[in-house]
C-alpha cells in the first residue's frame, strides 16, 4: 500500500481491533509462560531444600534459581511493557481518524486501560520480589 492509499474506516476499524486483540493475546501468552517457568523453577527450589541435598549444592541453587527467576520475570515485563506501547500507538492512530461514531469502541478509555495493565505489571513484579525475599534469605524453603 502507498501513502497515497488509505484504509477504509471498516477496514481501518478491523485493523485496529485485530492489533489490539494481537497485543493483548501476546500479554497473555508472555505471563502464561512466565508463570509456567516459574512453577518449574518453585519446584526445584523445593526439591533443593531436602535435607539430603548436599549443602554445597543446595546454596549454589539457592542462588542460580532465584536470579534465574528474577530474569525470566523482568523479560515478561519487558514484553509486557512493549505490548502496551504498541498499544498506545495503535490507540494514537485510532484517535487521530475521525468518524467512528457509528462502530463500537475498540479499546476503554485511559482509567480503564491503566487499571487492567495492573495485573499484567503487577504479576511480574510480585514473582521478581518473591525470589528477592528468598535470595536475601527474608523467607526460607529450609
Amino acid at each position: 500500500m502507498t501513502n497515497k492509499e488509505e484504509l477504509s474506516q471498516k477496514d481501518f476499524y478491523e485493523y485496529t481491533v485485530r492489533q489490539i486483540e494481537r497485543e493483548q493475546n501476546l500479554v497473555n501468552n508472555r505471563l502464561s509462560w512466565m508463570l509456567t517457568f516459574q512453577g518449574f523453577l518453585f519446584a526445584s527450589i523445593a526439591l533443593v531444600a531436602n535435607k539430603d541435598t548436599e549443602p554445597s549444592i543446595r546454596l549454589v541453587f539457592r542462588n542460580v534459581i532465584p536470579a534465574i527467576g528474577i530474569a525470566v520475570a523482568l523479560l515478561a515485563f519487558i514484553g509486557i511493557h512493549a505490548a502496551a506501547l504498541s498499544s498506545n500507538e495503535i490507540k494514537a492512530k485510532w484517535k487521530q481518524r475521525a468518524g467512528f461514531q457509528d462502530y463500537p469502541p475498540t479499546f476503554g478509555t485511559s482509567k480503564i486501560s491503566l487499571l487492567g495493565r495492573i495485573t499484567s505489571y503487577g504479576i511480574p513484579t510480585s514473582v521478581v520480589l518473591a525470589w528477592l525475599l528468598l535470595l536475601f534469605g527474608l523467607i526460607t524453603v529450609t
